[in-house]
């Protein structure tokens, strides 16, 4: 007899998941502009992204998705909205993860990243640091 265990999450959780898998799907498959458009629709949508950003297991045709959704929100609100979320990661164990939310924080073009950024130039790798460094530059420092 089978068990429908699913039936025992909270829809919330499935919508979630079900979200995570579509924005995964969309971006690996160089569809970012959906995604980008879906954002600017559902910015609760945001949150998933950077999820996927902050996990090391997130595939690289992913990650360069992500990097075309956020450039795509430069300077934008949505963005900034998001600075907070930006600098945790910037503090990630994953160099990768540190560099990229080193770069999307520049991105936003808001002041409020610049703690995070001044912090990074002190990290313990170097294309962390330079990426740092740069996005700095992008903010006027």
């Amino acid at each position: 007899m089978a068990t429908n265990h699913w039936r025992t999450f909270p829809r919330w959780m499935l919508e979630e998941h079900e979200n995570d898998l579509r924005l995964n799907a969309q971006l690996s498959t160089g569809r970012a502009a959906e995604v980008t458009a879906q954002l600017q629709h559902d910015p609760t949508l945001m949150r998933v992204l950077l999820t996927l950003l902050g996990n090391p297991n997130t595939a690289l045709s992913t990650r360069i998705g992500i990097g075309v959704v956020m450039e795509d929100l430069a300077g934008s609100d949505l963005l900034k909205q998001h600075i907070a979320l930006l600098g945790q990661l910037s503090q990630h164990q994953d160099i990768s993860i540190r560099a990229d939310a080193c770069y999307y924080l520049g991105l936003s073009g808001d002041r409020r990243a610049i703690p995070f950024l001044q912090t990074c130039l002190q990290d313990r790798d170097l294309e962390v640091q330079e990426v740092a460094t740069d996005a700095l530059q992008s903010l006027n420092i």
